[in-house]
């Protein structure tokens, strides 16, 4: 039995759990991290040395930590879930997506700080959301004639990215948020997968989202 270490509202625990549900791996989850604490747990720091969620664990002693990289061994060790593509030059640039996640994960941070604040600032949250648009226009022109990052395939580079897309989806509506409709699309498309309602859409920024929420 394959068991994932995390919080189910966590960005990187979510692609994990949404991961497992593409592939149809039997799994089981255990409360970890934030809240729940365990973080500096010595035992778990011998299966992710920083302490942060998520990691996995297997009952023959296998451990594996770092979300991206537990997507990339999943998509290698359960082949018949088709989440590399079928190219090698393909496969390439499908990690390169997956290491450029980083990249819309720093800008949504300061946008969800701002406006969570107890008196937001509009200028602060005009100008992170700015920003944060900036870097999602690069995936959104990426995706202007493609169903899915690397085209036509669902891969792991759409793993890497949907948790991150659809927290900036779930900007309070009051917030001018600039229109990206390729974006739009390809989140839309990702909301029809069950795996992604479940544990996505269910259990990431769940919670109605408003302007001074708090944490």
């Amino acid at each position: 039995m394959l068991t994932v270490w995390g919080r189910p509202e966590s960005s990187a625990t979510a692609r994990v759990m949404w991961a497992l549900g593409e592939a149809g791996v039997a799994h089981q989850r255990r409360d970890w991290g934030g809240r729940f604490g365990g973080g500096d747990d010595p035992a778990y720091r011998a299966l992710s040395p920083h302490g942060r969620i998520p990691a996995i664990t297997r009952d023959d002693g296998f451990s594996l930590w770092e979300s991206n990289t537990i997507i990339r061994w999943l998509a290698t060790t359960c082949p018949e879930a088709g989440l590399w593509p079928a190219d090698e030059a393909a496969r390439w640039q499908a990690q390169a997506w997956m290491d450029w996640s980083a990249a819309p994960g720093r800008v949504i941070g300061p946008v969800r700080t701002a406006y969570r604040r107890a008196e937001p600032d509009p200028a602060e949250m005009a100008r992170t959301i700015a920003a944060a648009a900036e870097t999602f226009a690069v995936l959104d022109a990426r995706l202007k004639d493609k169903a899915f990052v690397m085209g036509d395939q669902f891969t792991v580079a759409d793993l890497a990215l949907g948790v991150i897309v659809h927290r900036w989806f779930r900007i309070p509506e009051a917030l001018e948020r600039p229109d990206l409709p390729a974006l739009h699309a390809w989140h839309q498309r990702l909301c029809a997968r069950p795996a992604y309602q479940d544990q996505v859409v269910a259990k990431v920024s769940a919670r109605p989202q408003t302007l001074g929420m708090g944490d």
